[in-house]
């Protein structure tokens, strides 16, 4: 069904995800922003990076579903678990996690150093995830299913694709919070 109130709820989601961004990191140096607590942790700008990775791999579905050019394929149409992945996914990738999670490699950031412009890259990625949501108001977000971009047999509705985006979206801004408030965090 069409349903204008949840795409609003997910775009304010989305919003409080830029504010809470914009408030804890604008302020930190290039050094601040790429300090790693530990070799196999993220950074900040690796968290924001992941996002930015990870999110972007649905945008062409998205795309073709804002242009009305998106056409289900036989597994996304005919698929018995998209309810069940649907749900599984949701409920495992939190806001607040309650255990961490091993992320697909498709879904990596840069192992490199995090360019100084990481902030920039992440408001304007935020945009255009929020443009394409903004424009799902008028289709049906639980009848039309997508394919994970991670694992090509998992399949979802657009309404779990939507609350699984800004979940993680959450989840990993929390996560770079996080780094921020260890001891060994580079003073400016």
């Amino acid at each position: 069904m069409k349903d204008g109130a949840f795409i609003q709820k997910m775009l304010q989601k989305g919003a409080d995800a830029r504010e809470k961004t914009k408030t804890a990191f604008d302020h930190l140096s290039l050094t601040q922003l790429d300090w790693k607590p530990a070799e196999e942790s993220w950074s900040i700008g690796q968290c924001l990076d992941h996002l930015i990775v990870s999110d972007c791999s649905y945008f062409p579905a998205f795309k073709k579903n804002m242009e009305g050019k998106f056409k289900m394929s036989f597994w996304e149409k005919s698929s018995p678990f998209s309810s069940l992945f649907g749900k599984i996914l949701t409920s495992q990738v939190q806001e607040f996690s309650k255990k961490k999670l091993k992320t697909p490699a498709v879904f990596y950031p840069s192992e490199d150093h995090i360019d100084a412009v990481i902030l920039e890259r992440f408001y304007k990625h935020l945009d255009t995830l929020l443009e394409y949501i903004a424009s799902f108001t008028e289709v049906d977000v639980d009848k039309i299913h997508i394919t994970s971009p991670a694992l090509k047999f998992v399949t979802y509705s657009l309404r779990k694709a939507i609350i699984l985006l800004l979940q993680h979206e959450h989840r990993h801004i929390n996560q770079a919070l996080a780094v921020i408030q260890l001891k060994e965090f580079p003073p400016q």
